[in-house]
């Protein structure tokens, strides 16, 4: 039988268009640092580079205009450059292919695209944080049960819940800080896996690229692709904390709980049942990192097992990073833009943290302060509870003389003791949730998040400070 498959057919399975669309600009950004260099070292004429590099910002130009360059025969982006490059500058279009290889510039591409993400991610998870602070700031006065096993614990303030979720994304943002620093390290120069013969400095391309160091190990630099599932990591950490924040809220939402509102332009009517709003985007934040979590597993899978040096293996994790991105962003911004369109039941949530007994541990504190042994001092307040849960009352609700059945050491100034406020005010221990300590640590957040500005690539940091200007 006659092969009748043409190459357009093939080459569909191994370049994702996707891909190549994200890559362009980075791969004539590294290209024209790469002549660039090469003309400054002397290892190609200089006014040859210059040529060369006036016909890849052509290139460039012409993309920004939305021409496209890439054809059906063009075996990836690299020979696609290539060919535009040689209809412009004609033979010296070659200067592209020396002392580097297709391995080394797709880790390059790879990396600079990935930074540029990374820029916008520090900027969106920098405004959440201090959304988060702000909230914290209004609620600094309003009281919410404290839940373990999902059942009712001890008071606490709702703004040392807003604390709570903001001390996850600022660890979040220091393992990108992290991250970053070892993202920002240049392969290019690396060539197929050996190096090359010339005398390149490709700490002169970093330079030109603003990337910090060079992998000085040429073979791990072709083949190293650990920043993927790092970053993987962290986007995976990042997803979890949104959505164990949206799972709360969702609970809270209910028509049970009633604790959270959310206005109208961030619900769904249901079709069938008109009456009823559906809280769809919370339900997005609480599933969408599963999705993270699947990219991730999906790098780990396709790195897994493979021999040293560059494979077209590497290149089957990127149309799944592009993904795995682009979610991270819908959360983290889906989130800023979804809490502030939430109205708290502060009376609602006041009169159920009255109604648990979550007061109970005061009274415990009373009796121990009296010198009633631990153990006695708990079975006497178990005692009290089960008393207040069969008759439907509060331990504020009970009589002196209905507290002095279950021990003669209960006076009146009990009822100071066991009031939600004086609960939350009494847990003042470092980090704990009376007011004084909330109002502390906001204080301390506000420090780290300023610290963490300051900590902030340039570019992430000026990426902030416009939309900040800009009000976004």
């Amino acid at each position: 039988m006659a092969d009748t498959t043409d190459f357009e057919q093939v080459r569909r399975f191994w370049q994702n268009p996707r891909v190549e669309q994200a890559l362009l600009f980075h791969d004539i950004e590294s290209s024209a640092a790469h002549v660039r260099m090469l003309g400054e070292t002397g290892i190609v004429d200089s006014d040859v580079s210059a040529r060369v590099i006036d016909g890849l910002m052509r290139i460039r130009a012409e993309l920004m205009e939305g021409k496209k360059f890439l054809e059906p025969d063009d075996v990836d982006i690299h020979v696609g450059l290539e060919r535009r490059l040689e209809e412009i500058v004609g033979e010296e279009s070659q200067v592209l292919r020396i002392a580097k290889s297709r391995n080394d510039q797709i880790a390059t591409d790879t990396r600079l695209w990935l930074r540029d993400a990374v820029f916008d991610i520090f900027a969106d998870l920098f405004s959440l944080r201090e959304l988060l602070l702000t909230l914290a700031e209004r609620d600094l006065s309003v009281i919410v049960p404290g839940y373990t096993h999902m059942q009712p614990a001890l008071p606490i303030l709702l703004s040392h819940w807003w604390l709570a979720h903001e001390a996850r994304l600022r660890r979040d943002f220091g393992r990108l800080i992290d991250f970053y620093r070892r993202l920002n390290c240049l392969p290019l120069g690396a060539g197929s896996l050996a190096g090359t013969s010339l005398p390149i400095d490709r700490e002169l391309v970093a330079r030109y690229l603003g990337f910090d160091s060079v992998i000085d190990n040429s073979l791990d630099a072709v083949s190293d692709r650990d920043y993927l599932v790092e970053f993987g990591a962290a986007a995976a950490l990042i997803g979890t904390h949104l959505s164990q924040l949206a799972s709360e809220l969702l609970i809270w939402s209910t028509q049970e709980f009633g604790y959270v509102r959310i206005r109208k332009q961030f619900t769904f009517r249901s079709r069938n049942m008109p009456y009823k709003r559906n809280p769809e985007l919370l339900e997005i934040l609480r599933s969408r990192p599963s999705v993270i979590n699947g990219n991730l597993i999906e790098f780990l899978t396709e790195l897994k097992g493979l021999t040293m040096g560059y494979s077209q293996d590497l290149q089957e994790a990127l149309p799944g990073f592009l993904e795995l991105v682009e979610h991270l962003r819908v959360e983290i911004e889906l989130t800023t833009m979804l809490l502030p369109g939430l109205d708290f039941d502060a009376n609602r949530m006041h009169e159920m943290a009255s109604r648990d007994l979550v007061n109970a541990t005061n009274a415990l504190d009373y009796l121990v302060a009296k010198g009633i042994e631990d153990a006695k001092a708990a079975k006497i307040v178990e005692s009290l509870v089960t008393y207040c849960k069969e008759r439907s009352k509060n331990l504020s609700d009970l009589a002196i003389n209905e507290w002095q059945q279950f021990s003669a050491a209960f006076e009146r100034d009990i009822y100071q003791h066991v009031t939600i406020e004086e609960s939350v005010g009494s847990l003042s221990s470092y980090g704990g949730t009376s007011e004084e300590q909330v109002s502390h640590a906001l204080e301390r957040a506000r420090e780290s998040l300023q610290a963490d500005r300051q900590r902030l690539p340039l570019r992430a940091m000026q990426k902030l400070e416009v939309r900040q200007l800009e009000g976004i």
